[in-house]
């Protein structure tokens, strides 16, 4: 209802808005209410106009200072980022392990920031159920009769690691028994569980006799790990141990999994083709069973377009090094994330402010901030798998309304020197490249380097392997990526400025090329890829000339104890040349672990050759 006396003017009433007071919706403010209190005193005197017009102009005076004040909204585009990278990347909110609370503190920031840009924020929340993580207390050794010390240990995630289905307990010890290939099989009346197993260790080959000149023998029916789980424990083996018959046998993966099935023993993988001393064996497997919620936050600009872009970043970090995937070696410390990706929320958060109206207004918007990124593109996967019902509808497939993606993940370290910023997966779609070469900068400041592999160890590899275009917006590696020392402190705003420049420019000149047409990229996948072999080194992405430049050594791998240092060009790995990153990633999967290996670089003017060993 509206409150108003019978002799006010248009000045009595020029503050108007809602307030809520219990459960009643009024419309009447304070200005209403002076100006009623006015005209009960003055009536109908000639200087009530224009008294209650200064009175109004005051008020509005007064509150439009106190909203700005309140609100804090900063001036310039580097105080904006400043300002959201400053308190995602606090100590306060812990490092924003996904499903913590420092998370879910990011995700509330984040929709409030979008509220602030004029949009309607929603949170998707999905579940990492039983994320199992081996700790380095793992482990496989064997004890000498009558001592109770291990006396031979291997290292967790080179020469072993426990699969994803093992059973968590402290310690297992008992004697092993050689099971051939475990495989249990009616009608060809196999069996090769010759000695009793129970109480025993079970040592088990991988796959079945003549899997290489015959892999779809009969015997492959019942060679799947999970038929030889089932019978080994049936017969009573308190831990297995799961061997490769031969060198070039592919293991299981050892990547962590989620799987709600969780064994009564432990089940390894030993990366060994040699028997072990006839002695009891030892296997710890130590391993955490963790549940927990991620939440991802978006928002839709509806211009009532057929086409929506994507602009997206993850807002997850690593915490305090709980799932162990931390390049740090020290004690435990918060992982702040400033870089990684702070920055990119904050770029995405601009986005939001800035894609709107005017040339922008050609294709509808939806900004992500994704969790559980950093646990495998957990959320952006799920996502995909589950989008909102503005990415519906008419147009083919339950994406089919994306016209592309735009990620953007560590943008906050833009070199001083190189001014260098890299766009993944330009070659995504032919568009992308005729767009990148109109795009105006200012070489002094800023330098476009691109690549054109649609895959990549971030969220913009869940869209791409659904046939939709992407680019990863990306300033480069550097020494404190997953480190406590990637703090706020270390971020170039003027970086950032020009590269949001450049994303817009991309944006305002895709609007004129409607949807863009989809390509395949040649994709070699790096970054989180779990190779046979690490190096331990981090590529120069700014790099354009022969082989690839080393733009940071990490302590204790295999690099660093060769005597590599950053600004080395590797030209060879092993025996394949090495031309640029794509090289150095085949490369890489190519190398036997087992086998004493070299490494080709340019130092200067001087070429080394310098041995490597992975194990």
């Amino acid at each position: 209802m509206d409150y108003a006396h019978p002799n006010a003017t248009w000045s009595d009433f020029f503050l108007i808005s809602w307030t809520k007071i219990g459960d009643q919706s009024t419309r009447c403010l304070a200005p209403c209410y002076i100006c009623t209190t006015f005209c009960f005193h003055f009536g109908k005197n000639p200087f009530r106009t224009i008294f209650m017009r200064l009175i109004s102009l005051s008020i509005i005076a007064l509150c439009s200072t106190t909203i700005a004040q309140a609100q804090q909204v900063p001036a310039t585009r580097a105080e904006r980022l400043k300002k959201d990278i400053s308190y995602l990347a606090s100590d306060e909110l812990q490092g924003r392990q996904t499903g913590s609370p420092g998370e879910m503190m990011s995700a509330e920031y984040i929709k409030q920031q979008l509220i602030a840009a004029k949009l309607q924020p929603q949170t998707q929340e999905f579940d990492i159920v039983k994320l199992r993580l081996a700790s380095n207390k793992c482990l496989v050794g064997v004890r000498a009769p009558g001592i109770d010390t291990v006396i031979r240990k291997l290292t967790l995630f080179s020469e072993f690691y426990p699969l994803s289905q093992s059973a968590n307990l402290d310690s297992v010890t008992a004697p092993w028994v050689d099971c051939g290939y475990g495989l249990v099989q009616e009608k060809t009346k196999r069996d090769d569980y010759v000695f009793d197993i129970k109480g025993k260790i079970a040592l088990i080959r991988l796959g079945f006799p003549g899997m290489q000149e015959n892999p779809k023998s009969e015997l492959s029916e019942v060679a799947e790990i999970p038929n030889k789980i089932a019978e080994a424990t049936k017969r009573g083996a308190v831990g297995i141990i799961f061997i490769k018959p031969y060198t070039s046998f592919i293991a299981p993966s050892g990547n962590l999994k989620r799987d709600e099935k969780t064994l009564s023993i432990p089940v390894f993988f030993c990366n060994q083709t040699g028997q072990f001393p006839v002695a009891p064996i030892t296997l710890i497997s130590n391993i955490h069973v963790l549940k927990a919620q991620g939440h991802n936050v978006y928002a839709f600009r509806n211009n009532r377009k057929k086409n929506t872009i994507v602009v997206c970043a993850h807002h997850d970090h690593i915490g305090i090094n709980e799932y162990e995937n931390s390049r740090y070696t020290g004690k435990a410390e918060i992982h702040n994330g400033a870089d990684d990706n702070a920055s990119g929320v904050a770029a995405m958060l601009e986005m939001a402010r800035t894609l709107k109206g005017g040339k922008y207004k050609k294709n509808n918007y939806l900004f992500i901030a994704f969790s559980g990124e950093e646990l495998g593109l957990l959320g952006s996967k799920f996502f995909t798998q589950n989008p909102p019902v503005t990415l519906t509808g008419n147009n083919k497939g339950k994406l089919g309304k994306i016209n592309y993606v735009i990620n953007i993940d560590m943008l906050g370290r833009i070199d001083t020197t190189k001014k260098v910023l890299t766009l993944n997966g330009v070659g995504t779609s032919p568009q992308f490249e005729k767009a990148i070469s109109m795009i105006k900068t200012d070489t002094n400041q800023i330098r476009i380097i691109t690549t054109k592999s649609g895959l990549g160890p971030s969220d913009h590899a869940s869209f791409y392997i659904e046939n939709i275009p992407v680019v990863h917006f990306f300033s480069g590696q550097h020494e404190d990526y997953h480190k406590p020392s990637d703090d706020e402190n270390l971020i170039n705003y003027v970086g950032m400025s020009n590269s949001l420049n450049v994303m817009e420019q991309l944006v305002s000149l895709n609007n004129k090329r409607g949807k863009l047409v989809f390509t395949k990229t040649q994709d070699v996948t790096a970054g989180r890829t779990k190779f046979k072999v690490t190096l331990g080194v981090m590529p120069d992405y700014s790099y354009s000339g022969k082989g690839m430049r080393i733009d940071g050594v990490t302590d204790g791998k295999p690099a660093q104890k060769a005597g590599l240092q950053k600004g080395d060009i590797i030209l060879m790995l092993g025996d394949m040349p090495v031309n640029g990153i794509e090289d150095y990633m085949v490369g890489l999967g190519k190398i036997n672990p087992e086998n004493p290996s070299k490494v080709v670089v340019l130092r200067g003017t001087e070429t080394l050759t310098l041995p490597i060993t992975f194990q």
